[in-house]
């Protein structure tokens, strides 16, 4: 396990997001700032589409936005076969260079509510969108694996040496394309086979409820999960953590170091907030950047706070 490779734009990373589009995703999973209820599907979409900002902000430099990633975004649910969701001139794309996910995102202005002191003042933000919120039929994510695995079996082919891909599936349940849960098992596995020279394709497993049951983060042992064969599933399925994913993930959940030994990349019955920590620190938190590198701004507030 090496997990060294610096992120550049001769070896660029790639993130990977696979997005359960069923239609349990239409239950509610937090509120607006009005108390308006919103569906997990509507959480969802607005994390994953500040995500997006995010990373093309961390890639923005005086010249323009550097290609130092390939991002692409996998729906599973809104049919039976699960497709790349890019919507607008993206449709149709798989893995996309981070300076085109830019150019072609869909922005609107939006007056929004932030505490100042203790006081809400209203302001006019910009907000990118590139997904929007889905939820329709079955939960075919088996096949959202293995279209992920020849996607990404084709980018380690041409990145050979770089950074392991990154894949971040959040779901709201158990995969009905398969006959048993060794199946779902055994196609994560061989995604998670793949490997550059730097390490194996890491797995990150966000599992939502937010229907108040008892939440596991970044467990380092099948000991700390329910007495649920799905989150026992789901442990086996995530990869386990690079050291340099473990000491971030130790230092913001207050753990010591030294007496965790291993850290599996997810999270089991997360509410929004959990769900946003674990895109933040999924794609954000674990990277080796150039100096100049820009880190400024974080979209994940509004969401978080939401």
């Amino acid at each position: 396990m090496t997990y060294s490779q610096e992120i550049s734009q001769e070896s660029p990373g790639a993130v990977l997001f696979l997005v359960d589009q069923s239609r349990s995703m239409n239950k509610v999973f937090g509120a607006a700032p009005d108390g308006k209820p919103l569906s997990r599907a509507v959480v969802l979409a607005a994390a994953l589409n500040n995500t997006l900002a995010e990373l093309v902000n961390r890639c923005m430099r005086d010249e323009g936005v550097s290609d130092y990633f390939d991002i692409g975004v996998i729906g599973y649910g809104k049919s039976n076969r699960p497709a790349f969701c890019w919507e607008g001139k993206l449709a149709g794309r798989a893995m996309v260079l981070i300076s085109e996910v830019a150019k072609h995102a869909r922005v609107s202005r939006e007056t929004v509510e932030t505490d100042v002191r203790g006081e809400m003042v209203e302001e006019t933000i910009s907000i990118s969108r590139w997904i929007e919120p889905v939820a329709a039929e079955s939960t075919p994510m088996n096949g959202a694996f293995a279209l992920a695995r020849v996607a990404l079996e084709d980018w380690i082919y041409r990145h050979p040496k770089s950074f392991p891909p990154i894949v971040i599936n959040i779901t709201d349940g158990m995969a009905n394309d398969v006959s048993s849960e060794d199946e779902l098992l055994a196609m994560s596995k061989r995604l998670t086979g793949l490997r550059t020279t730097d390490g194996n394709v890491l797995l990150i497993n966000c599992h939502i409820t937010g229907e108040g049951d008892d939440q596991v983060t970044f467990p380092w042992s099948p000991m700390e999960l329910p007495d649920e064969p799905y989150a026992r599933l789901l442990f086996e399925m995530s990869s386990e953590m690079p050291s340099r994913y473990k000491a971030i993930i130790c230092e913001l959940f207050d753990r010591d170091l030294d007496r965790t030994p291993t850290i599996r990349g997810m999270v089991f019955n997360a509410d929004a907030v959990s769900m946003v920590k674990l895109l933040d620190i999924g794609t954000r938190q674990a990277f080796t950047f150039p100096e100049a590198f820009n880190t400024q701004g974080n979209a994940f507030h509004a969401v978080a706070t939401g």
